[in-house]
């Protein structure tokens, strides 16, 4: 069996510059990590698709959770950005949603796995590191505000 070396290519590993601050919303982003990693490893592994779908629906549902915990966020923040936030959110349900719906059935190719695999990883990180840093700012000035 391969180790967890052999995904290193894959894996993406949580660092400090990913945080945005908030121990509550950092250990979310790092749950998220997890569950990417877990599903490339489901893909590269060649485990049976009834695993792999399984892993591609824990990221779906930890996404609507985490999105709506960050928008309860937003509004107790009265975050000027909430409503472009919430859209982004709803973008990346959508194509996450569109991704599962594509494996159903059991005619996927490996290529098409391993790109459902990457895009899912790609979306998630990108919008992290993007879009989640512009609260971590706006939450940053508001409770440390310039002397």
């Amino acid at each position: 069996m391969s180790s967890a070396s052999d995904l290193s290519p894959w894996r993406l590993d949580w660092d400090e510059s990913m945080s945005v601050g908030i121990p509550d919303i950092d250990a979310q982003h790092q749950h998220f990590i997890e569950l990417v990693n877990e599903l490339n490893k489901c893909i590269l592994w060649r485990m049976p698709l009834p695993d792999i779908r399984a892993a591609m629906s824990a990221i779906y549902t930890d996404a609507q959770q985490h999105f709506s915990s960050e928008e309860q966020l937003f509004k107790e923040w009265q975050y000027p950005e909430t409503h472009i936030h919430a859209q982004i959110h709803a973008q990346i349900l959508q194509v996450l949603s569109e991704i599962c719906d594509r494996f159903k059935f059991d005619d996927s190719s490996e290529y098409e796995l391993i790109d459902a695999g990457l895009k899912i990883k790609h979306t998630l990180v990108e919008h992290m590191l993007t879009e989640d840093m512009k609260y971590r700012d706006f939450f940053y000035a508001q409770t440390n505000p310039a002397k």
